[in-house]
């Protein structure tokens, strides 16, 4: 996962308006009611106000880690611990519906984002916005990059197409598309596949506008990806690797 372009994540999922928690979301502990009196239209103008690049911080309760250890095991004793601004960006927001009135009104969202984004951050914030705290109610993750979650199959369906015979998982190719190329001749497979650095004279084709430092994806004639390389020289070609496939 670390090799995956980060490429944008598209979330659909549900705000609670009136309520805000110390996690976030609904499932942590109230710590301020209010009510929203306003109408759909306040909350897309807060939504739309959030659009664009901002720092965040991230939650107590989360994954992220201070010292070795994820947030939420200090967060579950009490602990309020230091933690570092991250850049993030939310390319796109959008609420889809919106329901209820006063001490508790709910309303449902789409929202494009950069990787590392929380987006039980981005609801809090719409509660800050509209002045009546808020938490998340639902998330579901619809794209991770080309990842699209109408095209995942359950587990049962997978072990049926390989009994059948089928390949049903995306390849190599598909999912480090975002990497340039660079096809290795056929006398340089081996040495590419025990972990061998590349020059000039092993390279078949390549990309054009691959820069120093760029990670590249090294492939057979035949399409298949070997490795991934780090350009060290453009001309002559030199790379040496980062992960052998």
């Amino acid at each position: 996962a670390a090799y995956i372009p980060g490429d944008p994540k598209v979330y659909e999922g549900s705000i609670c308006l009136g309520v805000s928690t110390d996690s976030m979301d609904m499932e942590g502990k109230v710590v301020f009611s209010g009510r929203f009196d306003g109408g759909p239209e306040e909350v897309k103008a807060a939504m739309l106000s959030l659009q664009g690049e901002m720092e965040q911080l991230p939650p107590m309760y989360s994954a992220a880690k201070y010292r070795g250890k994820p947030l939420y095991s200090y967060a579950r004793r009490g602990e309020v611990v230091p933690r570092r601004a991250r850049k993030v960006s939310v390319y796109r927001a959008d609420m889809t519906s919106f329901r209820g009135d006063g001490s508790r009104v709910e309303c449902d969202f789409l929202i494009s984002c950069s990787p590392g984004f929380y987006v039980r951050d981005f609801a809090a914030r719409i509660g800050e916005l509209l002045g009546c705290g808020a938490a998340l109610s639902r998330l579901r993750r619809l794209s991770s990059g080309p990842f699209l979650v109408h095209d995942a199959l359950p587990l049962h369906e997978v072990a049926e197409r390989y009994a059948r015979g089928e390949t049903p998982v995306l390849g190599l190719d598909f999912a480090l598309q975002g990497y340039k190329r660079v096809t290795v001749k056929e006398e340089g497979i081996v040495a590419v596949r025990n972990g061998a650095a590349m020059g000039e004279n092993a390279v078949l084709e390549r990309d054009e506008g691959v820069g120093i430092g760029e990670t590249v994806a090294v492939m057979t004639p035949g399409r298949e990806i070997l490795a991934l390389h780090q350009e060290v020289e453009v001309s002559p070609y030199s790379s040496r690797p980062r992960r052998v496939l």
